[in-house]
Formats: C-alpha cells, sequence, structure tokens
C-alpha cells in the first residue's frame, strides 16, 4: 500500500528554477548536473558519479531509451526530442512549483514558462539578496535602506515566500542584532555596484527586513542550508548556528530550512522544538540519489510530520525534477513500508503522513489553494 500511495501522491514542489530553453552539448549538461560546474569536468565523468547513475537508470525509459544506457546515447536523444522537458517534468507527478526566481534568470525558464511545459501551476520565492543586489545597483548607496524595504514589500505582493543564501555569503553564525545606522553607511559607502551582496552588516540587515516584511506579510522565509557548491563554507551553514535569530524573531515569522544535509538531523532537531520551523531535504534527493533513503529516513527521527515539506531544488534539467520525485517516492514508501510492517503506524497514518509531507504542508505554510481548487 505504501508504494502505490506515495506513486499516485501529486507532490507541491515548495522549492525549484526554471529549467534551460535549449539544446545542451555534453558539456554544458554535464555542468547543470554538479554543484562543482564546469571545473569538474577535468576529473570525473558525470556518468559516474550518483546522479549520473540516476539519469541513465530514471530518465531514459522517460524518452523511450533502456534503462543504463550510455551519457552520450542518452544526451543525443534527448535533443532530437522536442517535447523532452515536458515528458519528464509529466512523469515527475507535479501539482505545484514555488519558483525562486533569484539566480541565473536570464538562462533558465521563468515562472509563466515552466507552467506551460507541464500541468502545474506556478508561484515565485523572491530572493532577498537578489532584490537588494538590484536595487542597489539602481539608487546607489544614499537611498538604498528605504528603496530596498520599499522594493521588497512590492515583490512580495506577487510571492508566496521569500528565500535568503545568508549561508552563502557569510554563514549562520552571523551577529543576530540590527546593526547600527553608523556601521550601515560605512558598509554602503564600500559597496561598488555590480558587486554582489556579501557585506556581513549589509547581509544582517537584509535579513532583519526579510525576516519582518515575510511576518507582516504571512510569508514563509527559505534558508539555503547545508550542500551547495564550492561557493559555501558547508560548517557555517548549520542550521543551529541560526538558533539566536529564531529566538529574536518576532512570533509570527516561520522559517523553512532548505536541502540540509549533512545538518538533515540538525534541522529535524530545530522543526521538533521550535514552532516557526519547517525544513526538507531537497536537492539531495537528487546529487545524493543512491542515499537518499538513509537520509529521508534520519530526517523523520525527531521531526514532526507536519514540518517536513518535499523540494527538488531543480535547476536547469527536467531530469531533476523526474529523480527528486522518483526518489522521494521510492523512500517514503520504503520507511512508511518498514513502520507498518513492525505495527508503529497504521495504514491511515501511512496515508496522513504521505499527504502532509508530499503536499499539505506547503499548501498550509504558503497559503495555497487547496488542491483540486481552480482558484488562481
Amino acid at each position: 500500500m505504501p508504494t502505490e500511495l506515495t506513486d499516485a501522491t501529486t507532490l507541491i514542489d515548495h522549492h525549484c528554477h526554471g529549467v534551460v530553453d535549449e539544446p545542451l552539448d555534453r558539456s554544458r549538461f554535464a555542468a547543470l548536473l554538479s554543484e562543482g560546474g564546469g571545473a569538474m569536468h577535468a576529473e570525473i565523468d558525470p556518468a559516474d558519479t550518483p546522479l549520473g547513475l540516476a539519469v541513465r537508470a530514471i530518465c531514459a525509459p522517460v524518452l523511450d531509451l533502456e534503462p543504463h544506457v550510455s551519457f552520450d546515447t542518452y544526451l543525443a536523444r534527448r535533443n532530437t526530442l522536442a517535447d523532452a522537458d515536458t515528458r519528464l517534468l509529466a512523469a515527475s507527478g507535479l501539482g505545484h512549483l514555488l519558483i525562486d526566481t533569484g539566480y541565473r534568470t536570464a538562462t533558465i525558464r521563468d515562472p509563466t514558462a515552466m507552467a506551460e511545459l507541464g500541468s502545474f501551476r506556478t508561484d515565485e520565492i523572491v530572493r532577498i539578496e537578489a532584490v537588494a543586489e538590484s536595487v542597489f545597483a539602481e539608487v546607489g548607496a544614499a537611498d538604498f535602506l528605504a528603496a530596498f524595504e520599499h522594493e521588497l514589500r512590492y515583490r512580495c505582493q506577487g510571492a508566496v515566500g521569500l528565500k535568503s543564501i545568508v549561508a552563502y555569503r557569510a554563514g549562520f553564525d552571523l551577529d543576530p542584532r540590527r546593526p547600527i545606522s553608523l556601521d550601515l553607511r560605512r558598509s554602503l559607502n564600500r559597496w561598488r555596484t555590480g558587486h554582489r551582496l556579501d557585506d556581513p552588516v549589509l547581509l544582517r540587515h537584509c535579513l532583519h527586513v526579510g525576516i519582518e516584511v515575510s511576518a507582516d506579510e504571512n510569508l514563509p522565509l527559505q534558508l539555503h542550508t547545508g550542500f551547495g557548491d564550492a561557493d559555501i563554507e558547508l560548517w557555517r551553514s548549520d542550521p543551529t548556528r541560526f538558533t539566536s535569530w529564531l529566538r529574536r524573531a518576532p512570533a509570527d515569522a516561520r522559517f523553512c530550512f532548505l536541502h540540509c544535509w549533512p545538518y538533515h538531523r540538525e534541522a529535524a532537531f530545530l522543526a521538533a522544538v521550535f514552532p516557526s520551523v519547517y525544513f526538507d531535504t531537497g536537492e539531495v534527493n537528487t546529487h545524493g540519489a543512491l542515499g537518499y533513503n538513509s537520509i529521508l529516513a534520519e530526517s523523520m527521527e525527531v521531526a514532526p510530520f507536519g514540518k517536513l515539506l518535499y523540494s527538488s531544488d531543480a535547476f536547469g534539467l527536467s531530469e531533476l525534477y523526474l529523480i527528486a520525485s522518483t526518489q522521494y517516492r521510492a523512500a517514503l514508501a520504503r520507511i512508511l513500508m518498514g513502520w507498518w510492517r513492525d505495527g508503529r503506524c497504521s495504514p491511515a497514518d501511512t496515508v496522513r503522513i504521505t499527504h502532509m509531507i508530499s503536499s499539505a504542508n506547503a499548501s498550509r505554510l504558503y497559503g495555497l489553494p487547496a488542491e483540486g481548487s481552480d482558484e488562481q
């Protein structure tokens, strides 16, 4: 029963990105399969990774190929099919995508274009640091503080959530106190147009504003945690380092830690003790495909089931949507089947838990239309 249930469940992917809109050569396709990007090509064959195996095993049949065909055979077939993205997304069983629009937007499809590829809804997640950088480029240091908050509130009117990548830029061990005006002015005067936001003082300010705006607008704030590319200092992205921020946040603020591996157990702990905290294990259901069963099981050891969400963090490739959903469904079915066989849950429990993690928790957290509703 758990396998049939998870296979039939429509998913809300609460954190993902658009996919590219052009054929891909081997080099670019491989770069999108690795958080190391193109720099990894000299060291590894992209087929010889957990994710490379998953592409050949899970995605090849959707494109009318035998499982485990060569990487080059798969890519050649992919580039001959005008509907490759549509096929892969349709096989993913998605009902609603919440798309982060703050990263490499010129190279991927936007939410409207993504909706046209599949029979699902799409909504926007606004990235705080991307808004700050665009505002600074427009108004400069003198008017940044007021203009940033105004623009962020404006962008929230068409979005369902906010996101911060402060763990990438400075780590979660930032001073949780609000910066004083003199420090802000000094940092703003050092910032140069065209440079990314990485000053710790300005990041603290923007995060404080983001938390306040998200609470005022009744929107959750996503926080990148753990697994990522070489730009991150992994140890500084442990979500428990954000504890002092959680304690200082407005009572109605809500946070969702994304990805989390190898700190998924730490995120589960925070979700178990802070009413405001939710989390997911997205991205490692693709990049950690061969070990995802244990990752999801460890995430469910202490966390309330109403605090865990599904996501893929898919970027660039429709394959990532399909692999993430396939790995998630299989892992959850295996976990629930074991509990059921051991007498630790009932058939009704498996139905309820599957529904919560797959879609209901996201629907509640982001205020999305109920499944089956025609509301836009």
